[in-house]
């Protein structure tokens, strides 16, 4: 029974030795590890920041310009009013905006070079300006948007006597009649 006793005393006084030594300044400890990554609101990193704005005056508004609206000149060869490839992608340019500008009305005038009697080449004239109409009305344009007139060799672009001028004088022109 001594022997009891003694480890009786011995397991009291090592129970004591733990409460003593574990309880006596005991600070509360957390249940969990702190994060070191502080919580960020992640909308923040979504949104952009609104930067000070400075109000801004309107003074006129601003309109934007009439459209410029622009017909090419069809050129033919020498004594000719049969169109050649490079006019009929020239009238179809101009029968696009024609088709899209359907208020547009114009008159086609159709010249010659200097060579000839003024009877012929009003007579040419004419038939230039009426192959240039016909393609148009085929493309799409209404007839009665365009008129045709013939100045023949009267209203030369070029006034020389060379090969080159006589090339630019050989033409069918447009003349908006709306503007």
């Amino acid at each position: 029974m001594a022997n009891i006793k003694k480890y009786s005393y011995f397991v009291l006084l090592a129970g004591m030795m733990i409460y003593v030594g574990c309880g006596g300044s005991r600070k509360e400890q957390p249940e969990f590890a702190p994060n070191p990554f502080p919580e960020v609101d992640s909308t923040s990193f979504n949104e952009p920041q609104e930067a000070p704005q400075e109000k801004l005056e309107v003074t006129k508004e601003v309109e934007p310009a009439d459209e410029i609206i622009r017909f090419f000149t069809v050129h033919f060869d020498f004594d000719q009013s049969s169109l050649t490839s490079e006019a009929r992608a020239i009238l179809a340019e101009n029968g696009r905006t024609l088709l899209a500008h359907p208020e547009i009305k114009i008159r086609i005038e159709g010249h010659c070079d200097e060579r000839g009697t003024v009877e012929y080449n009003l007579a040419l004239g004419e038939r230039r300006a009426m192959s240039v109409r016909n393609y148009l009305i085929n493309y799409g344009v209404r007839a009665d948007r365009m008129t045709v007139i013939s100045y023949g060799k009267e209203r030369p672009i070029d006034p020389r006597h060379t090969p080159e001028a006589w090339a630019q004088n050989r033409r069918a022109e447009f003349v908006n009649l709306t503007q």
